[in-house]
């Protein structure tokens, strides 16, 4: 997930330009909204469902077919209104090609089980899968995609890409399902509670997808939406190091509390804690830092805006790591979706309205800024609700080493990063330095984790 969209980039950015990465930002930011109807609250509430029913196999059929069956209402209801609407012709001509192509992410989510192997926390088969399916994308996108002309050819293997992940899955079912008599199934019941935690992937995608396509509404300077995806795209490349630990989690999390081992989840959340000030501290102070160096080579010419956008954003990684910890690892396993909701949905209204005012005075400027205080007030949110069961103090306790060590790399990375010109070895020469410097630090801080690390080390060396 990290290594083909950093490669893939740079490539995309100049052949597609501006203008026509902006087209494909503003019309995946609209698809979205349609996989997130077709998937309702089904892939939370099912890896969550599943994990429960860990070692039974003949639960987790009943459940696998239930939740197929249930799943298929909302996407053939989605696909039923995505036709309709795209017939009016309201996107326009210059979107139709995109819009259509696009629309195979919707008929993907019908045969989506990766909740299947979530659930029982089988991630090696996810992770073949991945590296296989992206590869090819990889390759595809290299040979196909010579030009700007040629959009229509990426955003078809994007989206293949992701049906074809999807289908690969089907070939391991036999392993984990057995057959189930029709008359056992009750698909129905699971509605309403996938139906309460849509409500928290529809608040997502407001400040998620809803910047973009406000952009283009409103700026109306395909440019602009341009700029803020491979900002936005950068960001996320690092927040996936730090939320893929609450893909792990969340089932672990979810068989805990089913057993009341709430000791032991404790110790996870404040395993994960830590894991995010460690990585996620770095990773955003040294973005801001090597931004202006970083982005003129690494995306070209048109994407000047884009190394400042970066700056706003980097933030994003510790606030969503920190929020994705009390949230999505400790709420929603323990059953407190509301109070998940809650958190969610505020966020996005408080997103919504700042990136109406936002944007309209400075663009992409302005939808970066809404996104970081809608999350800042999501985490905050998320902060106030597990008061009682984790203890903030204890949080920074262990996360102030790293926050002594991030400011002082910071600080001697951004002073290299503008002495030198932008190039790939000096964007790489400043991360190497930071790297170096960082590590250091915690050593003679005398930190846990690097000192653990140190530790294994020297046993399996002698």
């Amino acid at each position: 997930m990290l290594i083909v969209p950093i490669a893939v980039t740079p490539y995309i950015s100049r052949v597609l330009g501006e203008d026509a990465s902006g087209q494909y930002s503003y019309i995946y930011s609209i698809v979205t909204y349609f996989t997130l109807f077709a998937s309702l609250g089904f892939s939370r509430y099912s890896q969550r469902l599943v994990a429960q029913h860990q070692g039974n196999k003949y639960k987790q059929s009943i459940d696998f077919y239930e939740i197929f069956i249930a799943r298929l209402i909302p996407v053939t209801l989605t696909i039923m209104v995505y036709l309709i609407i795209w017939n009016t012709g309201i996107y326009g001509q210059k979107y139709n090609g995109l819009v259509v192509i696009l629309s195979i992410n919707i008929y993907a989510i019908a045969i989506d089980i990766t909740y299947l192997f979530q659930g029982n926390e089988e991630f090696g088969i996810l992770v073949l899968r991945n590296i296989l399916v992206k590869s090819m994308g990889f390759l595809c996108i290299f040979i196909f995609v010579k030009s700007a002309a040629d959009l229509w050819k990426y955003a078809f293997i994007q989206s293949m890409v992701v049906m074809l992940s999807n289908l690969s899955l089907w070939l391991y079912l036999p392993k984990y399902i057995i057959k189930i008599k029709i008359s056992e199934l009750k698909p129905l019941r699971h509605l309403p509670a996938t139906f309460m935690l849509f409500i928290p992937t529809i608040a997502t995608s407001i400040y998620t997808s809803l910047d973009k396509t406000l952009i283009g509404l409103i700026t109306q300077n395909d440019a602009e939406n341009g700029n803020y995806e491979y900002a936005e795209k950068l960001v996320k490349m690092a927040q996936t190091i730090i939320t893929s630990l609450g893909t792990v989690m969340i089932p672990r999390n979810s068989v805990l509390f089913s057993r009341g081992n709430f000791e032991k989840i404790k110790e996870n959340i404040y395993f994960a804690m830590r894991f995010v000030m460690l990585l996620g501290l770095p990773l955003s102070t040294g973005l801001i830092a090597i931004s202006n160096n970083l982005i003129p080579w690494y995306l070209g010419d048109g994407y000047n805006k884009a190394a400042d956008i970066l700056k706003i954003l980097s933030p994003l990684i510790v606030i969503i790591g920190i929020s994705n910890v009390l949230g999505v690892q400790f709420l929603l396993p323990s059953g407190e979706d509301k109070k998940y909701t809650l958190a969610l949905v505020l966020g996005a209204c408080i997103n919504l309205i700042l990136n109406l005012i936002f944007i309209n005075k400075l663009g992409s400027y302005g939808a970066a800024i809404a996104t970081i205080i809608a999350e800042l007030l999501i985490t905050i949110c998320m902060c106030y609700f597990v008061r009682n069961d984790i203890k903030l103090k204890k949080i920074l306790e262990i996360s102030w080493h790293y926050i002594v060590a991030s400011i002082l790399m910071f600080g001697i990375c951004f002073t290299i990063s503008t002495k030198l010109e932008a190039s790939i070895f000096n964007t790489f020469f400043i991360i190497l330095c930071g790297i170096i410097i960082y590590f250091i630090i915690l050593l003679c801080l005398n930190d846990e984790i690097i000192r653990y690390i140190t530790k294994i080390n020297i046993k399996n060396k002698y």
